[in-house]
């Protein structure tokens, strides 16, 4: 007897490290890739709205600054984990901003800054969107806590994941949003992008990188 129930633990201890190990196969999750690789833009397009936005890359690092526009990926994403390292700043007397959208649909009607879309915020100085809140979206759980150790001029982390009408984000590792897409005219698909907010705002990337979640 005692032989048949230490055969039954190992078994059953067996089987949830297999339950665990299954959970993080490419089934559930497909392998981390770099949208940006520290070397060009290949993979995204530009879009310039006012005054003469400017991305390039510097020593491994995107940067903007200049004007209101963004990069887009060229790709489509519906459920996905994302991570980027950001730092933004301003030239003149004001603050930081920028913000990373995704699910967004096709840029048709230019007379917009951006397409539909969700965005992330990244502001550290605002109090009703905060770093890590799918900006102005309404519904409960969308805004951040204000994380008081942000300060603009340094890099923060921001991770995003999305499933469904799910949407989670963390600020430097720490839970940020947790929020439900609203159901009307819900977006399930879309591109990702890297905002410039204004003429004397800065933002750099040095690392965005997204794996694609399947439904399970």
């Amino acid at each position: 007897m005692r032989t048949f129930l230490i055969i039954t633990a190992i078994a059953a201890t067996a089987l949830v490290q297999l339950t665990a190990k299954d959970a993080d196969t490419p089934e559930a999750k497909t392998a981390w890739q770099k949208l940006f690789d520290g070397q060009d833009l290949k993979g995204w397009h530009e879009n310039r709205f006012k005054h003469a936005p400017e991305w390039k890359v510097v020593d491994g690092v995107l940067m903007g600054h200049g004007g209101q526009g963004y990069l887009s990926t060229v790709e489509d994403y519906d459920d996905f984990e994302l991570v980027v390292e950001a730092r933004i700043s301003d030239t003149g007397s004001g603050r930081g901003n920028s913000g990373v959208y995704f699910r967004c649909a096709p840029h048709t009607d230019k007379t917009q800054e951006f397409p539909r879309g969700y965005e992330a915020q990244l502001d550290h100085g605002d109090g009703n969107n905060p770093t890590g809140s799918i900006y102005n979206l309404g519904t409960k759980g969308a805004k951040a806590p204000k994380f008081a150790d942000l300060k603009d001029g340094e890099w923060v982390t921001l991770r995003i994941r999305v499933v469904g009408d799910h949407v989670q984000t963390w600020v430097n590792n720490k839970p940020a949003a947790d929020c439900k897409l609203p159901e009307k005219d819900r977006l399930l698909k879309g591109s990702i992008l890297l905002q410039m907010h204004h003429k004397t705002g800065k933002v750099e990337f040095r690392k965005v990188e997204i794996r694609k979640l399947k439904a399970m």
